[in-house]
């Protein structure tokens, strides 16, 4: 029995230390941080889906996607559009699930003002989407971090001040990458944002 009873208290102390440690363990404080993050747009791209789906109900002289294709490219000629620079992705468009014949086109371009000429075809049967391409650079990156991190700081010790304690050093800290995008949908109202996400350790 008294073999019992060593055996328990033993088990007792090792529990109470166990949470002592977690307890030490968890004395810090996680916050996330943030700032604007401003980027630069290197190039623009418009998606043109040429598509037979749009057009078989119509009432159009339109039979086929070659019919349809020497129609948009026209349009495009008239406005002193290179269609040569077109790159088709005919594969693309038929994983999108279509019923009827259709194909892709991606025109790239340095040019803003070449590219909204591109959109200024209305042709029953073409889908258009304006796409940007964005870099940051690393001075833009540097900035918005040591913004974020003051962010951050900022709002850990407003919490360390609610518990009464004092805000220590920081403990790990991670953020989201920012610096090159794939080609996105282009809208002027959104501001991107870098994000760090930071553990401070409580004195």
């Amino acid at each position: 029995m008294r073999k019992i009873s060593i055996i328990l208290l033993f088990s007792l102390f090792a529990i109470n230390a166990l949470q002592a440690q977690i307890n030490l363990e968890q004395k810090t404080v996680t916050v996330t941080g943030s700032a604007p993050l401003e980027k630069t747009i290197i190039k623009y791209r418009v998606k043109a889906t040429l598509s037979m789906d749009q057009v078989y109900y119509a009432d159009t002289r339109v039979e086929n996607l070659d019919q349809l294709r020497k129609q948009y490219y026209q349009e495009l000629k008239a406005l002193n559009i290179d269609t040569s620079k077109f790159q088709e992705k005919e594969m693309e468009y038929f994983s999108l699930g279509y019923q009827r014949d259709g194909t892709i086109l991606y025109y790239e371009t340095d040019s803003k003002e070449l590219a909204m000429k591109l959109l200024k075809t209305n042709l029953l049967g073409v889908q258009l989407q304006f796409q940007v391409k964005q870099n940051v650079s690393p001075d833009n990156n540097k900035v918005a971090l040591n913004a974020a991190l003051e962010n951050a700081k900022a709002y850990a010790m407003e919490l360390c001040k609610t518990i009464n304690t004092d805000l220590g050093n920081i403990h790990a800290i991670s953020s989201n990458a920012n610096y090159n995008d794939d080609w996105t949908s282009y809208y002027a109202d959104y501001q991107e944002q870098l994000t760090v996400n930071v553990v401070y350790s409580m004195n």
